[in-house]
């Protein structure tokens, strides 16, 4: 397992991953002094974002659907990774792309990006 969010499993050959990106934000407001250097402030403390990307083929095409259900819902929900870490996230948005298209209409793969927020009470 690298992650499960709720119920879902982000695991290899289920939802292939392709990259998890882990990102801390330092929130600092700067004023402008004439004759002297910028005065610096902490603003806060820190904001944690996470994304994933990957790859569905086309076996796996509808395997995001009860995930973007649970995105739908709007709320905080658990993350949990498989190294033991876990708290609360934001799911800020799901993003996915249609590539390689059959004459049909059917498409072979889709690309897919979820960017979150962890949350705080």
């Amino acid at each position: 397992m690298l992650a499960k969010i709720e119920d879902f499993l982000f695991d290899l050959g289920d939802i292939d991953i392709e990259s998890i990106q882990h990102q801390l934000s330092f929130n600092w407001n700067r004023r402008k002094r004439i004759g002297n250097h910028q005065h610096t402030q902490r603003d806060g403390l820190w904001e944690e974002s996470i994304s994933f990307s990957g790859k569905l083929m086309m076996k796996s095409v509808n395997a995001l659907k009860d995930f973007e259900d649970l995105s739908k819902e709007q709320k905080p929900v658990r993350i949990t990774f498989g190294t033991g870490e876990s708290y609360m996230i934001t799911i800020d948005s799901l993003s996915r792309t249609k590539k390689g298209f059959f004459k049909d209409g059917k498409y072979r793969y889709q690309e897919y990006s979820i960017s979150m927020q962890r949350y705080f009470k």
